[in-house]
């Protein structure tokens, strides 16, 4: 068992002392007089790696989770006050919650009830260490105490089955290959893969943000097995879909999402994960996924001057959601569908998306306009106004979208010329513009007394207007809209 030392932040301290202090103190709970208390998991590794991390697995060898929780809730309730004046003094809050249960569900290859808390800064999960007994007549396995070698063998990776004891105050590798993986940069699964993944398929796409965001490698065993079909049904059918989508979110928001999504594509994953579960019917064409993952990727590393303007690092999250969805391109109904159900993606995102498949033949007609120097500033302005807030992320997309056909290079000339043309003509709050004079300004102006038809065209004509005429004035607003007086009419009737 290899060993290694950690150097604990001073909240960290205080709440190794605190569950050492419940253990002593509350020696006739039972379970207590021999229990032994390990930090599990992606806090280890983050440790190791010189990482802050504000999540721990707490991991308990003889207690339940809901048991020494309860215990350690009731310990606090008259100790509680020795800790913060502690934490006061190191010049941090203890934060003390209250417990909170997150239930198993088997049937979605959750299989162990967890106890939440934060205390010290520190989000806290309570569990038991435990082995998982597979048959061949459930797909659920039994799930029972384990020793702490059981527990690190049913992981998902052996740098995440890392252990640090709060009686030594040291690290155990008990699958012996955890600190060797971390030196090496490598992801591989404790136990064999196939048998890892068919236990729980979730872990297919947590060994990929794994490597993603580490940027290690993927054993070639875990690769293979990942690419197994029976995975992919598996994980299609058996987790349920908010864990999916988390695990692409935090791919999407993490250092290397090229990467992340990459590997998806490389596995075949593409229909597993982003497609609608429930549907089998969606043309889609895949071979664009890659295609605009390369593109997105270079615009955000290369094409300064679209980036200045389109922002895509302002919401990354949106950005590689938006390249995610390139293969419904000619779909509205089918991406909207996809998204919100293949990786329960916020309104937020499905809004925008089916936003801008609608809006893209608009945006592709004046990006050639401005290229071919035909259009006008109103045209642009119109057309920006139209898209709305999101102009942006719909700009955005059509290029991704473009770029499947399209070589990258002459892409990015167009857009990039589009962009340049929106910037110095002063159009990125085109969408919020307002109208310089409202509605009784125009009825005062034409001598009406009465509102009707013809006043959201008269108003969609002073918009027109501000955009040709950036620098003009209600006033001569007023006398634009005398002078077309009849044109409005005919509009509004």
């Amino acid at each position: 068992m290899a060993l290694k030392q950690i150097y604990l932040t001073p909240p960290e301290k205080l709440f190794r002392e605190c569950l050492l202090d419940c253990r002593n103190a509350m020696i006739d709970v039972a379970g207590m007089k021999n229990l032994e208390i390990r930090w599990t998991g992606g806090w280890v590794r983050d440790k190791l790696l010189g990482t802050t991390s504000h999540d721990i697995d707490v991991a308990l060898s003889t207690m339940t989770g809901e048991k020494f929780g309860l215990a350690l809730q009731s310990y606090m309730k008259e100790h509680a006050q020795k800790y913060e004046q502690e934490a006061q003094k190191q010049g941090f809050k203890a934060e003390i919650k209250n417990l909170h249960k997150i239930a198993a569900n088997p049937d979605k290859s959750k299989h162990l009830e967890t106890i939440t808390t934060r205390m010290f800064g520190i989000d806290i999960d309570f569990v038991n260490l435990r082995k998982e007994v597979y048959d061949d007549s459930s797909r659920n396995p039994q799930v029972e105490f384990g020793t702490p070698e059981e527990d690190a063998l049913r992981r998902d990776a052996c740098c995440n089955a890392l252990f640090y004891n709060l009686d030594t105050q040291q690290v155990e590798d008990l699958t012996e290959r955890g600190l060797e993986d971390m030196k090496n940069k490598i992801i591989r699964t404790p136990l064999a893969p196939y048998q890892t993944f068919k236990d729980d398929p979730l872990r297919v796409l947590r060994l990929i943000r794994f490597a993603a965001r580490l940027n290690y490698n993927v054993q070639h065993d875990a690769l293979e097995a990942m690419a197994d079909p029976r995975i992919h049904e598996a994980l299609r059918l058996k987790i349920t879909r908010e864990r999916v989508g988390v695990e692409i979110g935090k791919i999407m928001t993490g250092p290397d999402p090229y990467g992340g999504l990459t590997r998806i594509y490389d596995r075949d994953l593409y229909k597993t994960v982003f497609a609608d579960p429930n549907s089998t019917s969606d043309k889609i064409d895949e071979q664009s996924f890659p295609v605009a993952l390369d593109t997105l990727k270079n615009v955000l590393h290369e094409c300064s001057a679209i980036c200045l303007v389109l922002k895509p690092k302002d919401d990354i999250n949106m950005a590689w959601s938006l390249a995610a969805y390139v293969p419904y391109r000619d779909n509205e109904e089918a991406a909207v569908t996809a998204a919100r159900e293949g990786i329960k993606a916020t309104n937020a995102v499905v809004k925008v998306l089916g936003e801008a498949i609608r809006f893209r033949p608009q945006l592709q007609g004046i990006v050639d306009k401005v290229v071919n120097a035909s259009a006008t500033r109103a045209e642009v302005g119109i057309t920006l106004k139209d898209a709305g807030k999101s102009w942006r992320y719909h700009i955005l997309y059509s290029l991704l979208c473009d770029a499947v056909d399209e070589s990258f290079q002459e892409v990015v000339e167009r857009y990039t010329a589009f962009v340049k043309y929106v910037q110095e003509q002063g159009l990125e709050s085109a969408a919020e513009l307002v109208p310089i004079i409202n509605g009784n300004d125009i009825r005062k102006a034409l001598d009406v007394q009465k509102a009707g038809k013809w006043l959201k065209s008269a108003l969609e004509i002073v918009i027109e207007w501000q955009f040709a005429n950036p620098q003009g004035t209600a006033d001569e607003a007023r006398e634009m809209i005398k002078q077309n007086r009849h044109q409005i009419q005919e509009l509004g009737s």
